[in-house]
């Protein structure tokens, strides 16, 4: 957008020389772009009141605050290396004001992430309004069988991000995440659904994912797969009608700790824990019922699923068309004080 396009939008947006309520843009011009004098001259000689060249930023959304806008004049740079500072003091990237889609939010946090001003293992908080968020897409995921091609799922691609949505059913995502490579990612208050593959998979030593207030649903697989020594913790949280179970977890090293989550009317087991895997079920607001196998299913020596009062075992898992408790191979299913 150049100069003259600017001021013609301001022109049509302006009618008081107020900085209040203005602009698309997520971030608020901060005090330090107040200069000492009212008018600003243009190459072309033109004067502008200070008043609207601080507006032109309010228009603007965080990319284009941190590269496109540079190169128009000193004055915008300065202003958008006030912005930045302001920026990296609460990293947050609001959809859709920022970003066109979900992935191109990601796109801009791994960008973000690797200019100067980013702390090393700060949190950046992607923000999703309400309605539909499409993704689109695919990524390779190494499975047991060779690497495989997933639909409509995103690789998360750095470490330490956080999706916070408006509400469980107010804010929907149609597709999935993959987290690998020791990463950690948070998800709270959204609902995540119609994965052509698992909803959520974590991979990995050190990979991490925690979840508040989520709902997986209408997965094609498992609702949210753990394995190979990654970490679940999630509370509030409900999985149901997927294609497969609710929660899987596997691997010797592999952990998850539901606390006052349901998983409901799946196609398989309700919680699904296997080689070794260690989950702990915690919360009397913890329930797994109505599933299409089993609801507690442990299968070979060393996994375990433990059931934490207040939280009852024989209580918690019901309803069933299979059995509420499996255990197989050497699992184990016990209640703990």
């Amino acid at each position: 957008m150049t100069e003259a396009e600017m001021l013609a939008a301001l022109a049509l947006g302006s009618n008081s020389d107020s900085d209040d309520d203005v602009g698309g843009g997520s971030l608020v011009t901060p005090d330090a772009t107040e200069q000492s004098v009212n008018l600003v001259r243009l190459q072309n000689g033109t004067c502008i009141p200070i008043h609207l060249w601080r507006r032109t930023m309010s228009f603007l959304a965080v990319r284009e605050q941190a590269v496109s806008v540079r190169g128009v004049s000193r004055f915008f740079r300065k202003c958008s290396d006030v912005y930045m500072e302001n920026f990296w003091s609460e990293p947050i990237i609001h959809l859709p004001q920022d970003a066109s889609s979900l992935a191109r939010a990601i796109e801009m946090c791994q960008y973000l992430m690797s200019q100067e001003g980013y702390v090393e293992g700060t949190t950046m908080v992607v923000t999703l309004g309400s309605g539909v968020h499409e993704l689109v897409g695919s990524c390779q995921v190494a499975g047991f069988f060779g690497t495989i091609t997933c639909q409509k799922m995103l690789s998360v691609p750095c470490n330490n991000l956080s999706f916070v949505g408006k509400g469980e059913g107010e804010t929907i995502v149609n597709g999935g995440f993959v987290v690998e490579n020791g990463r950690k990612v948070s998800i709270a208050g959204l609902t995540m659904k119609d994965s052509n593959w698992h909803g959520l998979y974590a991979s990995g030593a050190g990979t991490k994912m925690v979840l508040d207030s989520v709902t997986m649903e209408e997965c094609q697989r498992t609702g949210v797969g753990v394995y190979d020594g990654a970490k679940l913790v999630a509370t509030e949280c409900q999985f149901h009608q997927n294609g497969w179970s609710g929660v899987g977890v596997n691997g010797s090293t592999t952990t998850a700790r539901l606390t006052n989550c349901t998983s409901h009317h799946n196609k398989s087991d309700g919680v699904q824990v296997s080689t070794g895997a260690v989950v702990d079920l915690m919360g009397e607001g913890t329930s797994v019922h109505d599933n299409e196998r089993n609801g507690l299913y442990a299968l070979s020596h060393g996994t375990t699923i433990n059931v934490y009062q207040p939280c009852v075992l024989n209580d918690m898992s019901h309803g069933n068309k299979g059995e509420n408790i499996f255990e197989i191979g050497g699992g184990i299913v016990q209640q703990k004080d």
